[in-house]
């Protein structure tokens, strides 16, 4: 209820203005505050539909939504709550014909179906052969299509020499009814800039969570709603200090000159209810030392009786010796490890595996995904909801028992007949086999049958077709009455965050990327490698040379992001001094 509030909280969920921007440091109660905005507005008589909020990740807005049905009831259900590739893919489905797609199905691709995708439209422009790039090279490419993910101006774009190759992909895309992940938010832009997100919703109440980390495509999407919204209304809530995720596309700076230029009214969430006094001391003494952005700096709301202090403490932190401390941890609480890399947790996973202490490494299974056992197996599902997806049915064609001969055939009949090489390949299966094979609207369990019973071929030099076989199991377990086609859909937007503790589950021993842990808070927390190369990175430190302040800032806020999840411990862990200095952000920190 809003007298339970703190006056900062209650004067944001009472803004009257509408273009709103809440800064809200860590700790602060931001969710609370969003989901007591959602109950004044119904309140007032704004119905659910009206209204659409997005979060950074599914997890969030699953806890938005439970939030919300227990606040306000079964008004909640018509609340639209979602991340933003969320909502590009629901909409894109139902409307994605008015931007050249087919109505139903699509498919989204992983980066390999991106890139075999990529490679086989420069084979028919003569720029790769055999896998290989002609010159400006696989590097240049990639540096392109990270500027068109990012919505670069396309001023920038169009004297590329690789314009015609994207030409060509964006063509195949529609033709298959697919998309590249980044295609998910291009099209919500191209919708809303349409104006049929207007047109087909009802949308008039957007609430932003975590708006710091939009994208210029993000941020061009929310601008084309608005603009196309009678009296439209933006709640936005984020804190530029804990914008991490720059080398996604993220732009601060953006949300920073809307604020210098008094386009967003500001309220400000300063309480911190989360850490101890120590931690939230250390915290603002680092993200002070920030100057291109707002800074917020927080105030300790917990009392020091009672409760487990900051620890910080300094020591030789390879991976064999912090798995040492936290094999004979005797804390009240397991702890959680934060890296800045993948590299430094999986060698850190495989020294507590030696020593046989349980722990969860979250975002193994995300990067399962990627493989090419995951990716071809999904092909084939991908298939079955959307047969005109060709590079889908050029990946799963052997494990759907189809030799080169006759793909080739196929392809050939398929051009000839003006139907896609999988519908070809249906039409002339055996009765029997048809029957075997599951269909978009069948239970995503018919599909984990069709795999263990080797109707699908698994190639052996892609890995242990178990592996896949024990995920599809899990997901079907969890979700027993989706379909395919549904099981699908979420996979398109899976999340590293998907992987944590649900429930009642004990979370136990977790290991984690520091941006893995945006969003999240946990009793007690270990920062490993906090040293110069690491954090701050190598990049950073060589673009600070070339005079380039912004790479450190964007550093010093991944390290007040990962200070900032711990409530009632934080260890910072540095490797000898003799390999490489200990971080700038210690001294920062106080210590």
């Amino acid at each position: 209820m809003i007298d339970t509030l703190n006056p900062e909280q209650q004067a944001a969920v009472l803004a009257d203005e509408k273009r709103v921007l809440v800064l809200a440091g860590a700790g602060s109660g931001k969710t609370r505050t969003l989901v007591e905005r959602v109950a004044h507005l119904v309140k007032n008589g704004v119905s659910g539909y009206e209204i659409v909020c997005t979060t950074f990740t599914r997890a969030a807005a699953g806890e938005m939504r439970a939030r919300l049905e227990a606040r306000i009831g079964r008004e909640a259900r018509k609340v639209t709550v979602s991340t933003f590739h969320g909502l590009g893919l629901g909409l894109l489905k139902r409307y994605g014909q008015h931007i050249g797609l087919r109505y139903g199905n699509l498919t989204v691709y992983t980066p390999l179906e991106t890139d075999i995708m990529l490679r086989h439209c420069g084979e028919m422009l003569g720029m790769c052969k055999n896998g290989k790039w002609a010159k400006p090279g696989k590097r240049e490419l990639d540096a392109f299509m990270a500027a068109i993910e990012r919505g670069e101006s396309e001023e920038t774009l169009k004297d590329s020499p690789f314009a015609p190759l994207r030409a060509t992909f964006e063509a195949a895309c529609r033709q298959n009814n697919a998309l590249p992940y980044y295609g998910l938010i291009h099209g919500l832009a191209q919708l809303a800039e349409a104006g049929k997100v207007r047109e087909f919703t009802s949308w008039k109440y957007l609430l932003v969570d975590e708006v710091q980390d939009l994208d210029r495509m993000q941020w061009r999407a929310l601008d084309a709603m608005l603009e196309h919204t009678e009296d439209s209304e933006l709640y936005a809530v984020g804190d530029i200090s804990q914008s991490i995720y720059g080398f996604r596309g993220a732009v601060p700076e953006h949300l920073q000159s809307l604020i210098n230029a008094g386009t967003l009214t500001v309220y400000e969430l300063r309480s911190n209810y989360r850490s101890s006094p120590a931690i939230v001391e250390a915290a603002n003494g680092l993200i002070r030392h920030n100057t291109s952005h707002r800074v917020l700096e927080m105030q300790a709301m917990r009392e020091t009786e009672d409760i487990l202090h900051c620890l910080a403490k300094l020591g030789e932190a390879n991976s064999a010796v912090l798995a040492n401390m936290i094999a004979g941890w005797r804390g009240p609480t397991p702890p959680v490890v934060l890296c800045r890399n993948n590299r430094m947790l999986d060698k850190l996973s495989e020294e507590l595996t030696a020593r046989d202490v349980p722990h969860k490494r979250i975002g193994k299974r995300t990067t399962d995904l990627h493989s090419p056992l995951f990716v071809k197996a999904h092909a084939a599902l991908k298939c079955l909801v959307n047969p005109h997806d060709e590079t889908a049915f050029l990946l799963a064609h052997e494990g759907l028992g189809v030799d080169a001969a006759e793909y080739a055939q196929i392809r050939v009949d398929a051009a000839e007949q003006g139907k896609s090489g999988f519908e070809v390949f249906r039409e002339n299966l055996p009765v029997e086999t048809l029957g075997y094979m599951p269909s978009e609207s069948d239970y995503a369990g018919k599909a984990f049958i069709w795999f263990a019973t080797d109707r699908y071929r698994f190639d052996p030099a892609d890995g242990e077709s178990q592996s896949f076989l024990d995920w599809l199991d899990v997901y079907v377990s969890e979700h027993p009455l989706d379909t395919i086609a549904d099981y699908l859909d979420w996979l398109a937007l899976v999340d590293v965050q998907d992987e944590m503790p649900a429930g009642e589950e004990e979370p136990g021993i977790l290991l984690m990327t520091c941006h893995a842990s945006k969003g999240l808070e946990f009793p007690c927390v270990i920062i490993a490698g906090c040293n110069e190369g690491v954090l701050p990175g190598r990049q950073a430190l060589t673009a600070e040379k070339k005079g380039d302040a912004a790479a450190i800032e964007d550093e010093r806020r991944l390290m007040y992001v990962a200070v900032t999840r711990a409530r009632d411990t934080l260890i910072l862990a540095v490797r000898p001094e003799d390999d490489e200095r200990p971080s700038r952000f210690l001294a920062e920190l106080g210590m």
